[in-house]
């Protein structure tokens, strides 16, 4: 499987690794209201701990070959959010992230974030991906249907208590050639 996780790019937006520049924003995202209810805090407090949850991503970034990634508009050079992939260790496949600052929301940003991260993920040959959300986030269950994620049920652990669990199988690098030379004929 190949790790090399590039940057993304649209006419929009990009992906790229956190960097510790990065910090005042991350640490604004982590104290938002939203991300405090529907995620939780991480003990994000102060521009220190932002750099430590920077660096603990990369970190793991580099170890797994995913992980989060800063959006970042193209034309204003400004973060919008986060969008990545995790280890959940109780999955064969990662799973979706997301979390956008409050004046990228409702703007089609993270669907668009999400779906550079689906097709790499695809392109990679996972089978599937999952995601998470709390019960009362209307918003990202929503997201996660119009991109195809199909409700699971509950997830529960002692981190993430009684969340919604979704699941979106991926068409393989393989699976799409078989499908094309099927279309073809």
């Amino acid at each position: 499987m190949n790790t090399a996780l590039p940057i993304f790019t649209t006419d929009r937006i990009t992906l790229r690794p956190l960097t510790f520049d990065d910090q005042h924003w991350v640490l604004a995202l982590q104290q938002d209201a939203l991300w405090l209810k529907y995620i939780g805090s991480k003990n994000v407090n102060s521009l220190d701990d932002a750099c430590d949850y920077i660096g603990k991503t990369n970190a793991q970034r580099e170890e797994w070959g995913y992980g989060l990634l800063a959006v970042e508009d193209n034309d204003a050079r400004r973060p919008l959010g986060v969008c990545g992939l995790f280890n959940r260790f109780s999955f064969e496949c990662p799973d979706l992230g997301f979390a956008m600052l409050p004046g990228a929301r409702g703007k089609g940003v993270c669907l668009e974030a999400c779906e550079r991260v689906i097709a790499w993920s695809a392109l990679q040959g996972y089978s599937f991906l999952t995601a998470m959300t709390h019960p009362e986030n209307r918003a990202s269950q929503n997201l996660l249907l119009r991109l195809g994620f199909e409700k699971q049920g509950l997830y529960f652990d002692k981190a993430f208590p009684g969340q919604h669990l979704y699941r979106l199988t991926l068409l393989t690098k393989e699976a799409r050639l078989s499908k094309n030379s099927l279309a073809n004929k």
